[in-house]
């Protein structure tokens, strides 16, 4: 969560999450763990860091909690506004320019959050990073938060092209699991959401996840 500048006297909290998404074939896979930290405190266990904008839109969040869902509210009511004017879908880039132009905007007392925001359009599926001065990059395969450099060292040794979706899911799961054994700011639990032009925005449900739970949790809950 936010800190205060040290001349208040207070002393700076650091924050950690683990978030990451990929782009394969015409498939957009989101995952997170859903711990918020507050320092060495665990400020909540079941932290929502996946947030639907649109059927065809998601985003992901890492940072102070407060700015990443003030922009996640800014950008869902921009979106159905373009949506009930146009009659048609925001893009993606569209979307992600928009809360990057906003973002900069306020850079002078920036929003401190990171964030992802992926999806399908006509032209495609698209992910991007946006930092809290608004700077934003296309990506393919990218993660943030303290958990992300483990999380990139299993996406970038195993991610290749032409994976189903059942692939992926347990990849983008088995990426934040690793993560999560190794980083102490991320942990608790595991939400994965994924999008395509068949299914539009599915999270996965608990039954569904109970399977990767107990290939890639459980048998490091107790030491052998």
């Amino acid at each position: 969560m936010p800190s205060l500048s040290a001349n208040a006297g207070l002393q700076t909290l650091k924050t950690g999450t683990t978030t990451l998404a990929f782009t394969v074939n015409d498939l957009v896979v989101f995952a997170t763990d859903t711990r918020a930290t507050a320092g060495f405190f665990i400020a909540h266990k079941r932290a929502k860091k996946i947030h639907k904008v649109a059927d065809n839109m998601a985003m992901t969040i890492a940072g102070r909690v407060a700015d990443a869902q003030a922009l996640v509210d800014l950008l869902r009511a921009n979106v159905r506004h373009y949506q009930v004017v146009h009659g048609k879908q925001m893009q993606v880039r569209a979307a992600a320019t928009l809360l990057s132009t906003y973002m900069f905007y306020y850079r002078f007392f920036p929003y401190q959050t990171q964030l992802l925001i992926g999806g399908y359009d006509e032209t495609g599926p698209h992910i991007f990073n946006i930092d809290p001065l608004g700077g934003i990059t296309d990506e393919r395969v990218v993660s943030t938060g303290s958990g992300s450099p483990i999380a990139l060292g299993v996406l970038e040794s195993e991610f290749r092209d032409g994976m189903g979706l059942d692939e992926a899911i347990e990849l983008a799961y088995k990426a934040v699991a690793v993560a999560i054994r190794r980083d102490i700011g991320s942990g608790d639990s595991i939400e994965v959401a994924y999008i395509s032009p068949a299914t539009g925005y599915v999270e996965l449900s608990q039954p569904e996840k109970r399977r990767l739970f107990e290939k890639y949790v459980r048998p490091y809950l107790v030491a052998p």
